[in-house]
C-alpha cells in the first residue's frame, strides 16, 4: 500500500518538473514572438513615414520655399506619421543623392529629377528584458533604420 503511494507522489513531481520547463521554453518562445511582432510593425509604420516625407519632400517647390519651412513641413509630416509609435531617439534626415544613395548636398537644392532620400532612425524600446545570449546583445532596445528615394518633382 505505501509503495502505490510513493509511485504517485514521485509521478505528480516529475509532472510538475517537466511542466516548470515546458512552461519556461513556451513562454520564452511566446515573448520572442510579440517582441518580432511588435518590431515588424514598427518598422512598417516608420517605412510608410519615410514614404509619405519623401513624397512631401518631392513635391515641395524649394525655388520659392524657404529651407528651413520645406524641412519643417517634411518633419512635421513624418513625426505625425510616427505619433504612436514607442519610438526613442528618432533622428530624421533629408538629403540630395546620386543613385547609389550617396549624399552629395542640401535637398533643398535638389535640380527636376534628382534624387531626394529620407532616412529614419530610431529606437523601439523592448517589452521584455532580454539577456546578453539574446541577438539583441543584452541591449533594451532595439535600432531600426529606414530610408526611401524619391525623385524630385518641384525645382
Amino acid at each position: 500500500m505505501r509503495l502505490t503511494c510513493e509511485r504517485t507522489w514521485r509521478r505528480r513531481a516529475t509532472t510538475i518538473v517537466e511542466m516548470a520547463f515546458i512552461a519556461v521554453l513556451c513562454f520564452t518562445l511566446m515573448f520572442a514572438l510579440f517582441e518580432y511582432g511588435r518590431y515588424v510593425q514598427a518598422r512598417q509604420v516608420m517605412e510608410n513615414a519615410a514614404r509619405a516625407g519623401a513624397r512631401q519632400a518631392v513635391i515641395t517647390a524649394t525655388s520659392y520655399t524657404p529651407p528651413a519651412t520645406a524641412t519643417a513641413g517634411v518633419t512635421s509630416v513624418i513625426n505625425s506619421a510616427l505619433a504612436n509609435e514607442p519610438l526613442q531617439n528618432v533622428t530624421i534626415t533629408i538629403y540630395q543623392s546620386d543613385t547609389s544613395g550617396n549624399n552629395i548636398g542640401a535637398w533643398t537644392n535638389t535640380p527636376f529629377g534628382n534624387n531626394i532620400i529620407v532616412q529614419i532612425d530610431g529606437d523601439l524600446p523592448l517589452m521584455f528584458p532580454t539577456h546578453a545570449f539574446s541577438p539583441g546583445g543584452g541591449s533594451n532596445s532595439i535600432h531600426i533604420t529606414t530610408k526611401v528615394m524619391m525623385r524630385g518633382e518641384a525645382n
